[in-house]
């Protein structure tokens, strides 16, 4: 949107509705680069049990980059979607036959499945780290040994995570069901209100993973 922002603008439901998706989009690159984080940091630590220092500091190192970029990526997708909703709302209003077009039920629906995409990668992420804390686990066992770092404390943090997950698709849900009935009545504006608290509980989240990779917890 901000490469546009030569161009007039309206207050048009898919122009309102695309800044969503592109919101909702920084979220799941953000999420992508953090989970990919956490992987390479739990691979640091099968290296370590075969003693490949090299290789184990290598993957911490990169470990530590993604998961600040991460962090500044949904930074990035916040402040992007305030500018761009500031930036809408400062255009024409447009006609409320133009907002009940068929192509706005479409994209209304096109936002939700954007949610759903956003609550499935939670929601595997999440259990991949349940899965991995189980591989670790089983490693202490079947070799008699202690891995390095608490590794058991991001166990709690993939719990949290298919929380969200599951917090995702009902806001997602009822984000849909006002969309509808706004559109219905030739009215849409979004709801920033609940896109601003759902970035600030995902970028708890980030940051709690980030702060895991860091080992600050």
């Amino acid at each position: 949107m901000l490469i546009a922002k030569h161009l007039p603008s309206a207050k048009d439901a898919r122009i309102y509705m695309s800044v969503e998706r592109t919101y909702l989009g920084y979220i799941k690159l953000s999420l992508y680069t953090l989970s990919l984080a956490v992987f390479l940091r739990k691979l640091e630590i099968l290296a370590d049990i075969t003693q490949k220092i090299h290789v184990s500091v290598f993957l911490g190192t990169v470990a530590i980059v993604l998961s600040i970029a991460g962090t500044f990526l949904i930074i990035a997708g916040i402040l992007t979607f305030y500018f761009d909703i500031r930036y809408i709302e400062g255009g024409i209003e447009v006609s409320p036959k133009e907002v009940t077009d068929p192509r706005i039920y479409m994209a209304a629906e096109r936002t939700f499945l954007a949610w759903v995409r956003t609550y499935v990668a939670l929601i595997v992420f999440g259990f991949v780290i349940e899965k991995f804390e189980f591989f670790l686990e089983q490693l202490e066992k079947v070799f008699n040994m202690s891995l390095k770092g608490d590794h058991r404390a991001l166990a709690s943090v993939g719990v949290f995570i298919i929380f969200i997950g599951l917090f995702t698709l009902i806001l997602g849900a009822i984000n849909f069901y006002r969309t509808i009935k706004q559109v219905d009545v030739g009215y849409y504006r979004t709801n920033t209100w609940l896109y601003k608290i759902y970035g600030a509980v995902i970028f708890f989240a980030c940051l709690v993973l980030t702060l895991y990779v860091l080992k600050i917890i």
